[in-house]
């Protein structure tokens, strides 16, 4: 009778150890350099883009965010969905990492070998349909005008200047005696916002600037004769350098600011700079705006 017991014992044991001594599957490997952003046509404007995640999904279970270029482990083999999301900094915070709404998933179907790595080139687009407002100051007359309160324009100025992204760009030119720039837009389609802070409205933009400036939503109802501000951002200068100014690309989320207005019916967005310190040489460039929501 002991010696059974003694056997099942043993026995039991030695079964238990191999379950826990079972050898893990090396994982697969996928590398990353960069997303492929492709225009599909004109409508859309520049083919301009800061992706700088990748949001990994592996038959449709989320495995990870990971900051490109990028090497990731996956702990799989054989032929896997995976799908690729690509990721930007929302309001260019490095915190606030977000899936770019407007950007297609990138889908493939992939055999996956241990301890083996293997090179993908996703690509994405444009969903479509999408409503897309776009300033890339390429025609004569910007779509932003001067507020009457506002001592300084907008010029539209060429490659010949050094200081554009691509093709012309529009310019902030402040010095001593400019104390104020105000910037407005005057779009019906602004009205369509979405109220929801769930409901993504985006503004996108390549932007260089020596000297702060604030992007912010104007709103009214029926009971207000005129626009109403409210900031949404401050954009901090992307160069201390007048003679060679950074560029930047920024993807603003408009819904943080239109969400608190629920009662609103007209929307637009300004542009403002304030030079109360009457500096010298302030410079603000701006090119590729899009105002981005779903129709």
């Amino acid at each position: 009778m002991v010696s059974r017991f003694l056997l099942s014992i043993l026995i039991i044991s030695l079964y238990s150890c191999q379950i826990i001594d079972q050898p893990e599957i090396a994982p697969s490997f996928v590398h990353i350099q960069d997303f492929e952003f492709i225009i599909n046509h004109s409508g859309q404007g520049s083919n301009s883009e800061d992706i700088t995640d990748a949001w990994i999904y592996v038959n449709g279970n989320l495995e990870g965010v990971y900051e490109l270029p990028a090497t990731i482990p996956l702990h799989y083999d054989g032929t896997q969905e995976l799908s690729i999301y690509p990721g930007i900094k929302r309001n260019g915070i490095s915190g606030d990492r977000k899936k770019y709404p407007f950007y297609e998933v990138y889908s493939i179907e992939i055999m996956l070998y241990p301890d083996s790595i293997i090179n993908l080139s996703p690509t994405t687009q444009y969903e479509d349909p999408l409503f897309m407002w776009i300033e890339d100051f390429e025609d004569p007359q910007s779509k932003l005008t001067s507020f009457a309160t506002s001592d300084t324009d907008i010029q539209i100025i060429d490659q010949q200047s050094g200081e554009t992204f691509e093709g012309d760009a529009g310019a902030i030119n402040m010095d001593t005696n400019n104390i104020y720039c105000e910037l407005r837009t005057n779009e019906l389609d602004f009205n369509q916002f979405p109220k929801n802070i769930n409901v993504p409205a985006y503004m996108e933009m390549n932007y260089a600037n020596n000297y702060p400036f604030t992007i912010g939503i104007l709103h009214k109802d029926g009971t207000l004769s005129s626009y109403t501000k409210q900031p949404l951002i401050t954009m901090h200068p992307t160069s201390s350098d007048t003679n060679e100014l950074t560029w930047n690309k920024t993807y603003l989320y408009l819904s943080d600011v239109t969400n608190f207005f629920p009662s609103a019916t007209e929307f637009d967005i300004y542009i403002s700079a304030s030079n109360y310190q009457q500096q010298n040489n302030i410079k603000i460039r701006l090119d590729n705006i899009k105002v981005i929501y779903r129709q």
